[in-house]
């Protein structure tokens, strides 16, 4: 099975100087790394380039345009494996999505942990073992055949923020949905610039908001209002 790996970035060259041979070697010569870009100055492209990974700049900045450019650019693949740069996938995730396309889900993700000991955080990691919305998330990772992600049209290009829930939302509405139960591991660090309980107050505030229909700007507005 071939797979293509996606990581929107802005400005996260240490990250991917940690990311991309972990990636490599994991996925050997079953797919491709491509890092879709949304205008970073810190020398993403030079770490990119160094590492062979193929290293795009996205006409759109955002998530969700900048996965769909990427995906639009590298439609010969069998599964978009969609990652962010502070994320990393356990070992063997080439299988997990192998096995969950062959089990009939063409769409899944992972639970996740923190790369912190904080017990608070450990509470978060616990629920994303759950199927309700609240508890996914893009930090978890999202996988999906070509085909699949072709019949919804992608991430809604239109979205400034919670693309990963209404793509989510969507495909569960038509398609068998997986989440594997392994962990990918996140950093911590919004919760460490801030503090655990002024993140989950954004994050509530903003998912509630989502369900109201608020409009795509309201929400990035009271988002960047919350958070540092």
């Amino acid at each position: 099975m071939h797979i293509h790996i996606i990581i929107p970035a802005i400005n996260e060259a240490e990250n991917l100087l940690q990311l991309l041979p972990y990636l490599a070697e994991e996925l050997g010569s079953n797919g491709k790394i491509i890092v879709s870009d949304g205008g970073s100055n810190d020398g993403s492209r030079e770490v990119c380039n160094a590492m062979g990974v193929d290293f795009f700049e996205s006409p759109k900045k955002g998530r969700g345009p900048q996965m769909n450019f990427a995906a639009a650019e590298y439609p010969n693949t069998d599964v978009f494996y969609f990652l962010h740069a502070d994320t990393r996938p356990p070992k063997g995730f080439c299988d997990d999505l192998r096995e969950s396309v062959e089990l009939g889900f063409p769409i899944g993700c992972y639970r996740f942990t923190f790369d912190s000991p904080s017990p608070l955080l450990a509470i978060n990691s616990f629920f994303t073992r759950f199927s309700p919305l609240p508890f996914r998330g893009g930090d978890q990772s999202l996988y999906v055949t070509k085909n699949v992600f072709k019949k919804l049209d992608g991430f809604n290009s239109g979205m400034l923020i919670m693309e990963d829930y209404d793509i989510i939302e969507r495909a569960r509405a038509q398609f068998p949905f997986r989440i594997i139960p392994r962990c990918v591991c996140v950093s911590a660090r919004k919760y460490q610039s801030n503090n655990y309980f002024r993140v989950q107050w954004a994050n509530l505030t903003i998912f509630r908001m989502y369900r109201r229909g608020a409009s795509q700007e309201a929400m990035m507005t009271k988002y960047k209002s919350m958070l540092n």
